[in-house]
């Protein structure tokens, strides 16, 4: 259990003028601390730059620290891009926010790979990285039931392990928004960043239909746009609870979404079975059959997403109260 006292120091590692899903989890949670009166709360930006906070962040409370001791007082915030930081800091408090469980390995083995020849030979990366051993002081946070599921299957207690999930843009959050939907309007929204060659695939079948990327965009616009749109596409490979879906269902879009990472599982993606999809090219009819449904029926289609709507909009009250235990 995390010890907190009033003079210990949270630091949130996070990489700077980064624009993604979890450095924006990593400055709600800056902003959710402070809120709740935790006045020690710091941003520590690796690599160090200067004006590290992307501006798309200015909504969120954060200070920033550029160095601090390696204090048993201290507890440290550390993604699952930065477990390299575990061992620097032996005496520190640490918890690993498992926010996107593929980007462990991927850049851990980066890690170790880039290094020189002579690096290899006096400095042993592979012996300062996190192989999940057990070590007293760190602990474990999945932002997914996914991310649960890889740290079971790397032998860590269910026990040890806390749910902490972060929540989408406030923008998209006010519960007493109407949103009036113009049945008319049949453009499918992408992320374009996202399942390219399935979403192209789809595009190239179905020349008949507009198909939108949202790109270039700020939270208003998408959220504008999502208010406006009927149906939202999805294969992306999703490591984590992804942002831009919980962002469109809470403006009423149905979902078609792949079964890759966190979508494979309920508990991550709260939408029935028959709107996910093993994809491959003989399913394509079956998938673009579905879109056609939603938009001759939207009405009836889109009460089957209420309960992941519901879940979504209540988001960030569960991550205010589970911070609270933790922190307590």
């Amino acid at each position: 259990m995390i010890s907190y006292k009033s003079t210990s120091k949270i630091i949130i590692f996070c990489p700077p003028r980064k624009v993604t899903g979890g450095p924006e989890a990593l400055h709600q949670l800056s902003n959710k601390l402070y809120e709740l009166n935790y006045d020690n709360v710091f941003m520590h930006y690796i690599p160090q730059r200067k004006n590290a906070k992307a501006k798309n962040y200015d909504i969120y409370k954060t200070q920033e620290i550029h160095k601090f001791e390696d204090s048993p007082e201290n507890i440290l915030i550390i993604p699952e891009s930065m477990t390299f930081l575990i061992k620097k800091y032996p005496k520190s408090q640490k918890v690993i926010w498992w926010l996107s469980v593929d980007f462990y390995k991927i850049l851990m083995d980066y890690r170790i790979r880039k290094q020189s020849f002579f690096t290899k030979l006096f400095y042993k990366q592979d012996d300062k990285e996190y192989h999940f051993e057990n070590i007293p002081n760190v602990f474990q946070w999945a932002q997914s039931y996914r991310s649960s599921v890889y740290l079971k299957d790397h032998n860590i207690p269910e026990n040890q392990i806390d749910y902490v999930c972060d929540y989408i843009n406030p923008i998209f959050l006010n519960k007493d928004q109407v949103i009036n939907k113009d049945l008319s309007n049949k453009t499918i929204l992408y992320n374009p960043k996202k399942g390219k060659n399935e979403i192209s695939e789809l595009i190239k079948n179905s020349l008949e239909l507009t198909w939108i990327p949202i790109q270039n965009m700020n939270a208003n616009q998408i959220k504008d746009l999502m208010a406006k749109s009927l149906l939202y596409v999805d294969f992306g490979e999703n490591p984590g609870r992804d942002k831009m879906l919980r962002e469109s269902v809470s403006q009423d879009c149905c979902i078609i979404s792949g079964r890759n990472g966190s979508s494979a599982y309920y508990e991550d993606l709260m939408i029935p079975d028959e709107y996910k999809f093993d994809f491959s090219s003989e399913k394509i009819p079956a998938i673009l059959n579905k879109i056609q449904c939603i938009f001759d029926n939207y009405s009836r289609h889109i009460l089957n997403f209420k309960t992941y709507k519901n879940v979504v909009l209540n988001e960030e009250a569960v991550f205010e109260e589970k911070l609270k235990e933790i922190f307590r």
